[in-house]
């Protein structure tokens, strides 16, 4: 990562926009992210870094338009002004099991959002779920156990998929942060088409790395019932 990518031109931007740097500026992955003052007020600028691209983020969350959602406000070549959220992400409630029950609630509102978007016109050309889960189809034949039994139920369920839609493709508690007005939102939709519980499966096995393997199983079960409530 270069230093150098922190840095933002903001005369780059339309200038009705009236961007002004209101904090530092930090590399993700895929983007830069710049809190900043705007003519619709206080925004996050998101940039994609060199090579990347932010065209399906913007599409999905367009088309969202805020239903379970950050709102896109506006967008320019490879960056997306998007509103400001300055709560807690759902990774917050989830490293404290009294709230365990709240925070798998939260994500089940905003998968149920989200997916009632379906109505508006989404992406079309969104690469299946079968292409993301390749690799692991491919290890069929692993000396390890896990992974060969982990092929062999991905084969089983996509083979079994009755329904394929839209998904976010990375809904997992770090994506989730809290508006003080609008509740618990998602954001950084990567775009998939598959089958719509994919979208909870990330968080169903999200843990804060201090339970045992049996805690866990026990967590998942738990989690997994109350989505199915």
């Amino acid at each position: 990562m270069s230093a150098g990518e922190t840095h933002i031109e903001l005369g780059q931007y339309p200038s009705n926009w009236q961007l002004a740097v209101k904090g530092k500026a930090t590399l993700r992955k895929h983007s830069v992210l710049v809190p900043v003052q705007s003519a619709f007020g206080p925004a996050m600028l998101k940039k994609a870094r060199k090579g990347k691209s932010l065209a399906t983020s913007s599409s999905l969350l367009h088309c969202y338009n805020g239903s379970g959602s950050a709102r896109i406000l506006e967008t320019h070549d490879d960056a997306q002004l998007l509103e400001w959220i300055d709560g807690p992400s759902l990774t917050h409630l989830i490293r404290d099991e009294r709230h365990n029950k709240e925070a798998i609630g939260a994500l089940g509102d905003v998968v149920e959002k989200l997916h009632a978007a379906q109505t508006r016109q989404l992406p079309n050309d969104l690469p299946p779920l079968s292409l993301t889960m390749q690799p692991l189809v491919e290890q069929k034949f692993s000396n390890d156990m896990i992974l060969r039994h982990g092929a062999r139920l991905i084969r089983f369920l996509l083979g079994s998929m009755e329904k394929q839609t839209v998904l976010h493709g990375d809904l997992h508690f770090d994506n989730i942060l809290h508006h003080a007005l609008r509740g618990w939102l998602t954001i950084s939709p990567k775009g998939l088409a598959g089958d719509p519980h994919y979208e909870l499966a990330t968080a169903l096995c999200h843990f804060d790395g201090k339970s045992n393997p049996r805690h866990q199983r026990t967590l998942v079960r738990q989690r997994a019932t109350q989505l199915a409530e």
